[in-house]
């Protein structure tokens, strides 16, 4: 067939070519009624032979195809493409790539250039795009290649797009070994606090579809945050929806829309059998690319179906072995973390990554006077449920004995006998302030714990006057206090190691961030303080130690 008749007119005014492409398609339709002649093509009838072949081929194909012409990359593509375009169909036929896909353009223009001006083609698998199509930044991949469609003259007129989208593949298998790495940390896990600690440090490390995730355990009245995978402890979620959840309620999905088409943010979902003493709960951060669809409530689901039957077999085990209420009263303990923030006092307390969110270390705030505050700081050795036993003791027994009127170094004294009685206590690090607010003094004492940081307008100046071992070292050793002057506009700042220490890296690096971060902060609020100084002390680096900040101003 020569080009004049393949030119001619059918029928229907159509060129004979065109006339019966992509016959009983919804785009062989749509291409014969398109008006080419108002696109940089012009009209069909002037189309060269290598682009009316393109485009043959194309739309006589049920597998995803696109031809890009000329300088624009005008997009003419088949039923088995039109899917990949989302809401971007049907204006996308007859439009440039450029303006089509311009927010993944910085992407693909490389790979144009590629074909258009050297005449190569390109191979992409699984490649990931982040593209727009559905009304939100979605997270998608493709296989696909580009190919040159060559002129008569030997140049290059346009690419072939051959393209099969791989998301569904892509995830299916991210989200297959994430759950069998959650699985292969819990197995067997002997505690439910064990198992709440193994869920989080595999998720942790496969945070693409659950981002951050928080395990709470329903005791007694209260729920307890066990372990979490984000910087911190304040909930993402309404404390109430967790406990609703805990108590028997359905799962709650907190954004999104209902038929699954857009993302959501959190997800709370009951974590195996509830039981009459304990409960678990899993709060699921979501990937803000993909919408929670079918496919991402069944992952959800199956990863809490894992976690929940390893803690029912864990409940049943310490329940079989009396060690449920070491656990519940572990727990129970945690649920009385002081408040973090008071007008003059921030306080922060972050876990070690993917470890319990109850741990070893802990602080308190206590009024001892009308005009006098105690803030105690302490370490005990560990991550675990045994450290976390010990925290909830020591602290319990410091909250009493200051109750009583003791001095710091009193404090001590008695702690030192304590600690020597208490299992897992054993060379515990602890630092005891008093602030008297009349006579402007601050008096400590300090059990091998690292000095307190005092910050003036016009001074800097470490707290390392007395010291003395971590307590049960020597137990009856004699403890000492020292007082120091406070000025207007002071600011103390007690912490744990976890703050100062990094591996591979002297103590005395992360001390002078810590004393840099300080003075620049100083000035600000507490709560800004202590926030600045976790984010300057904390940046770039993994946490494989607990973390408490206590930051006081002292102007009341």
């Amino acid at each position: 067939m020569t080009r004049t008749s393949e030119a001619a007119a059918s029928g229907d005014g159509l060129p004979g070519w065109m006339a019966h492409i992509g016959e009983g398609t919804e785009m062989g339709r749509l291409v014969r009624e398109h008006d080419w002649a108002s696109t940089p093509l012009g009209p069909p009838t002037s189309w060269p032979s290598p682009l009316r072949n393109a485009v043959r081929l194309c739309l006589s194909s049920r597998f995803p195809m696109i031809v890009l012409w000329g300088e624009e990359l005008i997009e003419i593509y088949n039923d088995g493409y039109r899917p990949i375009l989302g809401d971007k169909h049907p204006t996308s036929l007859g439009a440039s790539a450029k303006e089509v896909w311009v927010e993944i353009w910085e992407v693909l223009e490389p790979l144009a250039d590629e074909v258009m001006g050297k005449g190569g083609s390109t191979w992409d698998e699984h490649g990931l795009l982040v593209m727009e199509r559905h009304g939100y930044p979605e997270e998608a991949y493709f296989t696909w290649s580009y190919s040159p469609i060559f002129l008569s003259d030997g140049s290059v007129g346009g690419i072939f797009d051959v393209v099969t989208e791989t998301t569904a593949e892509v995830l299916a298998e991210r989200r297959l070994a994430c759950l069998s790495a959650v699985t292969t940390m819990i197995l067997d896990a002997p505690r439910v606090t064990d198992v709440a600690a193994g869920a989080i440090s595999a998720l942790a490390r496969w945070n693409a579809d659950i981002v951050d995730a928080d395990v709470y355990l329903r005791v007694g009245d209260g729920v307890a945050l066990v372990s979490t995978t984000r910087a911190d402890t304040a909930s993402p979620v309404d404390p109430d929806l967790v406990r609703q959840v805990s108590e028997g309620g359905p799962a709650r999905v907190i954004g999104g829309d209902a038929a699954g088409r857009l993302p959501a943010e959190h997800v709370i979902v009951r974590l195996g059998e509830p039981h009459d003493d304990l409960t678990g709960v899993l709060v699921a951060g979501l990937n803000p690319r993909r919408a929670y669809d079918a496919d991402y409530r069944s992952f959800i689901d199956l990863v809490a179906s894992a976690i929940g039957a390893a803690i029912d077999a864990a409940y049943r085990r310490a329940v079989e072995l009396d060690e449920y209420r070491q656990i519940s009263d572990t727990l129970q303990e945690a649920m009385l973390r002081p408040a973090s923030d008071l007008p003059t006092v921030a306080a922060r307390y972050l876990p070690a990554t993917g470890g319990l969110s109850v741990g070893g270390d802990w602080y308190d705030v206590i009024d001892v006077g009308p005009t006098s505050r105690a803030i105690v700081v302490g370490d005990c050795v560990g991550h675990d449920l045994e450290a976390a036993t010990a925290m909830g003791q020591m602290r319990s027994a410091t909250r009493a004995m200051l109750l009583d009127g003791l001095a710091p170094d009193q404090v001590l004294e008695r702690l030192d006998r304590f600690a020597a009685r208490t299992a897992h206590a054993f060379a515990s690090t602890v630092v005891c302030a008093v602030i008297d607010r009349e006579a402007h003094t601050l008096t400590y004492a300090s059990a091998g714990h690292l000095p307190p940081l005092l910050v003036g307008t016009d001074r800097t100046r470490w707290l390392d006057e007395v010291g003395g071992v971590p307590l049960a070292v020597h137990p009856g050793a004699e403890r000492r206090s020292a007082t120091t002057e406070l000025q207007r506009g002071d600011v103390v700042v007690l912490y744990t190691d976890g703050l100062v220490e990094r591996r591979g890296e002297v103590i005395d690096a992360g001390l002078q961030r810590l004393e840099a971060a300080a003075r620049q902060l100083h000035g600000e609020p507490v709560n800004a303080v202590a926030d600045g100084i976790l984010r300057r002390a904390l940046s770039g680096a993994e946490r494989f130690d607990d973390v408490v900040l206590v930051v006081k101003h002292l102007d009341h």
